[in-house]
């Protein structure tokens, strides 16, 4: 659990390469690890629990247990959960039984309604003193490390505890026998300077306070992480059906980023990796907290064994470690039906349809006759093997279903299913069709005639599902791609998808892709069977895709650039999908993924793609926006909108400092015309902005500076500009850039800006 939480309410190393990583340490036997974990409260604990399976996978450690720590209900199948996609589901699972600490309703929720677990409820795990009892007396004397990364009640009430029948000890005794340290994720240390208490201590502060002085073993302390981030690569590098995304999604203040301060993660790495070279360990002190407040105090001329983490390196180094180890387990669940357009909602999924769709996605049309329409984007194609509709108006029920796939943009499609009476009612509200002859596609189409034509139709839910279960034994037989042979210019990009057989039961899931020659073309994996072939510089290669010994290849020509003489193309702080520029016919093209030019988490800040040219003394760039998808305004039919995706007109100092100088005009997917800039360079709190009103497409931009003013003027045939919209004073640096720029608002997919009339003139 994280460390100051009231002040803060997103690829994986080959095992050949982890094999002889310089952070391994292969000599060593594996750390025996006891995880106690307040799950539910934070998405970093699941952060933490990924580089836990991690570290099994390779031998670094052994996870004896999962407990939870909280009086939640849903903490223990939600770590049961876990484990059981990671193909550990022998792994023990216990909780506190203890009522009335923190009885939270959170993201475990999410996580046990769509991940299968042994049971839905605490209530049939074991009670976490019994469980850590039967643990810890199996165990070989002074070698268990106890992980806490939230309130410790657990932890004193093992200390409470009475021989039973695992041990004849009582807890102390024990704990001192078989504990050689414990690890906690809490408290305040003197390098922090903060007057409140740590969260993971006030919550229970009377456990935290027995803990600390008569906890008979080394406790090391880690109050660190309120600045460290980690967890968007998981979102792009490991499937999408992983737990870790969904509920990095969900948690407030997450959102399409991915990241989440690290508190619990940053404990993992050190139990498991050891300090070295990240933090320095401060000892010789006693760590003193108060019963009432929770409040504690570090006192240094006082060695109780007791110590603390002080970062080291730079914050950069620890977050490469912690998503290096994040990202390198490997999924194996079983009996899993992942809804594959599960996140429409952040970017993943273009959303089209006639009637209307709320927020919750309750869909309704008063039509006798509506369709829903699902394009994955980046030209992903998805597996679906069956599909569920709830329906739980009695009044506004479906006659008839169609589900169709395309992989043409909506040209040619193929009948997948139809079911001419679905059998919905009042005490069926829920009904799931399979799909007989299952294959991926890019864009699946659901029809729906209205039981009732004179009421129309209302869904709740719609589900494409895929059936997914990594079966022992059971290996690949076939890779097969989508293109044998691939055209792509410099800059630009094209979509790789790989399709196994068995389609659902092999164990392996995970294509690795190389490129002959990634100087000609590089290859960036989006999940888990698809990959973006990026040009590098004209010439050939191949790119083959393989999977448990089978391999399948696409030859790849890479043509000389587009774009003209004089105009680079950047992708700004390093957006996780790749983008790309066409020009044809002076129409530009830019393609990009990213967050946004804000001063948001350093990790995506001033993020985008970015077409420019050289901007010395007075410069003038005029350009016609003609699109942006998601389309402002929409077509005739309803569009839901993704994340802010933006573009614009930008003027900047650099095209490397994550925090320079710039300025830019920009038009937002809803409409709005806005002003964004930056007057301090390396200043992250010095983001400004101006809404300027609405506007739509096509709209005629202009962005002029002369000496240290910068105008901005728009116009709708690109030649009465009229009085500027806005004028801003500048200094910008010798080395400054003009030019298109494009950000998608999110870090899982892309999104496009076409301009026509592009104009650059200086003085």
């Amino acid at each position: 659990m994280n460390a100051i939480r009231q002040l803060f309410l997103s690829a994986a190393l080959p095992l050949a390469a982890l094999a002889c990583h310089p952070l391994l340490h292969a000599a060593e036997p594996p750390v025996n690890i006891i995880f106690d974990t307040d799950v539910d409260h934070d998405c970093d604990d699941i952060g933490a629990l990924y580089i836990l399976h991690g570290a099994v996978e390779r031998g670094e450690a052994k996870l004896l247990a999962t407990i939870g720590n909280t009086s939640t209900d849903e903490i223990a199948p939600a770590l049961d959960a876990i484990n059981t996609w990671f193909g550990r589901p022998e792994i023990p699972v216990g909780t506190l039984k203890d009522k009335g600490l923190i009885d939270h309703k959170g993201i475990a929720i999410d996580v046990i309604k769509h991940y299968p677990s042994k049971f839905s409820s605490g209530k049939d795990y074991p009670d976490a003193v019994t469980l850590y009892r039967e643990i810890l007396a199996k165990q070989p004397d002074g070698s268990v490390t106890i992980l806490a990364v939230g309130p410790l009640r657990n932890i004193a009430n093992l200390l409470n505890s009475a021989p039973d029948k695992a041990s004849p000890l009582d807890g102390k005794a024990l704990v001192a026998k078989k504990v050689k340290r414990l690890e906690i994720m809490g408290g305040i240390y003197p390098h922090l300077h903060l007057n409140d208490p740590e969260w993971n201590f006030v919550q229970d502060p009377a456990s935290a306070a027995l803990v600390c002085s008569t906890w008979p073993t080394p406790i090391l302390f880690n109050g660190e992480g309120g600045s460290t981030n980690s967890g968007r690569r998981v979102a792009y590098e490991m499937p999408e059906h992983n737990p870790h995304t969904m509920v990095y999604k969900l948690y407030p203040g997450v959102g399409f980023a991915g990241d989440r301060l690290s508190w619990d993660s940053i404990s993992v790495l050190v139990a498991v990796r050891g300090a070295a070279p990240w933090y320095e360990v401060v000892s010789g002190g006693t760590n003193v907290t108060d019963a009432v407040t929770g409040m504690n105090t570090w006192v240094a001329d006082k060695d109780s064994g007791h110590s603390y983490l002080v970062l080291k390196s730079p914050k950069a180094e620890v977050e490469k470690a912690l998503e290096d180890m994040q990202t390198s387990g490997e999924g194996r669940p079983t009996n899993l039906k992942f809804n594959t357009i599960y996140y429409a909602d952040a970017g993943m999924v273009d959303v089209t349809h006639t009637g209307e769709r709320n927020k919750e996605s309750v869909w309704k049309d008063k039509a006798p006759s509506s369709w829903i329409q699902y394009q994955h984007v980046d030209g992903r194609k998805r597996l679906v093997t069956s599909y569920a509709i709830t329906s739980t108006n009695k009044y506004l029920l479906p006659g008839s279903l169609e589900l169709s796939g395309s992989n043409d943009g909506g040209t040619i499609w193929t009948r997948l299913d139809l079911q001419e009476a679905p059998g919905f009612s009042e005490q069926a509200t829920r009904r799931e069709f399979t799909v007989a002859k299952p294959a991926q596609w890019n864009i699946y189409r659901l029809k729906v005639d209205a039981a009732d034509e004179k009421e129309g139709i209302q869904i709740d839910l719609i589900e494409l599902l895929e059936a997914i279960d990594c079966t022992p034994g059971v290996r690949v037989a076939s890779v097969v791609l989508d293109h044998g042979a691939l055209t792509v210019p410099v800059h630009g990009r094209a979509t790789l998808n790989g399709s196994l057989a068995p389609l659902v039961k092999t164990f392996e899931r995970e294509i690795k892709w190389v490129s002959s020659d990634p100087s000609v073309a590089e290859i960036r994996q989006i999940g888990e069977q698809t990959a973006m072939v990026v040009g590098k510089k004209a010439g050939t290669c191949t790119v083959t895709g393989s999977v448990d010994g089978q391999k399948a290849s696409c030859a790849v020509t890479i043509t000389k650039s587009t774009v003209p003489n004089g105009w680079s193309y950047d992708e700004l702080n390093f957006p996780a999908i790749p983008g790309s520029l066409l020009v044809s016919e002076g129409k530009f093209r830019l393609t990009g993924s990213g967050h946004a030019m804000t001063s948001w988490w350093e990790r995506v800040r001033d993020q985008g793609v970015f077409s420019s040219k050289a901007a010395t003394g007075d410069v003038q760039l005029t350009a016609q926006l003609t699109e942006l998808a998601p389309h402002v305004g929409g077509p005739t039919y309803s569009r839901d909108t993704r994340p802010p995706t933006a573009s614009g007109l930008m003027i900047r100092e650099s095209l490397t400092e994550a925090a320079g100088r710039y300025f830019l005009v920009q038009v937002e997917a809803s409409g709005n015309l806005v002003c964004r800039w930056r007057n301090k360079t390396g200043d992250q709190d010095d983001n400004q902005s101006k809404e300027l009103g609405k506007v739509s497409l096509p709209l005629h931009l202009k962005l002029s500076r002369k000496g240290d003013e910068i105008q901005v003027f728009t116009s709708a045939d690109g030649k009465d500009w009229g009085e500027p919209r806005m004028s801003h004073s500048a200094t910008l640096g010798g080395e400054s850039r003009i030019g298109l720029f494009v950000c998608s608002g999110n870090t899982f997919a892309s999104s496009t800006a076409t301009f026509d009339n592009v104009g650059l003139s200086s003085k």
